[in-house]
């Protein structure tokens, strides 16, 4: 091997390490470290564990749940609040095959998907309720979009349709039993008071205590607002 080979392979190997030494004094890595670790210590921890065993739970308060994937995923979503989790995501993933993925046909939506939603969703508030963790647990359930308010298919199906889809808020200080917007009779389009979706989004910051224009700054130091001129429904709140 030649002398300027060597030296060549020399000088990248002293660039790699200035560059390790630079990454290892960097702040952003030093706080993925705190956080990766904090994470490590909430899902590792003896409470959380103990969380996710939902045969824990009476059989009655299961089976008002649903004895299916949403449902038991709901209570286990309530097990993770008690045990210190501070955000929860819970998905329709399909329980028994029926999504609400309707393009073909809506057959399976007053038959399964609206009875096993209105069935957990109030178990899990009622259950919440109970135990005095609604009292600061803001609870969203929300899809991605509506469906289209004619059918696209002789058996009813549904494309994709982003102009009105409701939402239902519930915890956190919302006041019960509010209804805000309304659509016209074929649930197309807004009639009154229409909601955008970066003011559902100020709205829940509005409920965790963050302002709506917070800005946070991006990895050049650049300040970025969280939302874009978008005001929080205060009207939900008692």
């Amino acid at each position: 091997m030649t002398l300027d080979r060597t030296l060549g392979r020399v000088s990248l190997l002293d660039q790699f390490d200035a560059e390790r030494r630079e990454l290892e004094r960097s702040r952003s890595i030093r706080d993925y470290d705190r956080l990766r670790s904090k994470a490590l210590d909430l899902v590792t921890s003896e409470r959380m564990r103990a969380a996710f065993d939902v045969r824990r739970e009476p059989a009655a308060l299961r089976d008002r749940y649903g004895r299916h994937l949403f449902g038991q995923s709901a209570l286990l979503g309530r097990r993770m609040l008690e045990a210190g989790a501070r955000f929860v995501t819970v998905l329709w993933d399909c329980p028994d095959g029926y999504s609400w993925d309707s393009h073909r046909t809506s057959n399976d939506v007053g038959k399964h998907l609206l009875p096993g939603l209105d069935q957990t969703f109030s178990a899990l508030l009622e259950d919440m309720s109970d135990r005095g963790l609604l009292d600061e647990t803001l609870v969203v359930c929300v899809g991605e979009m509506g469906r289209t308010p004619r059918p696209d298919t002789t058996s009813w199906g549904r494309g994709h349709w982003s102009y009105c889809f409701p939402a239902v808020l519930a915890g956190a200080g919302i006041r019960g039993g509010v209804l805000y917007g309304r659509s016209d009779k074929d649930a197309a389009w807004p009639a009154d008071q229409p909601v955008t979706p970066a003011m559902l989004s100020a709205t829940i910051f509005h409920a965790l205590g963050i302002l709506p224009d917070t800005r946070i700054h991006d990895a050049f130091g650049r300040p970025t607002p969280i939302l874009d001129n978008a005001r929080p429904i205060v009207e939900l709140f008692g």
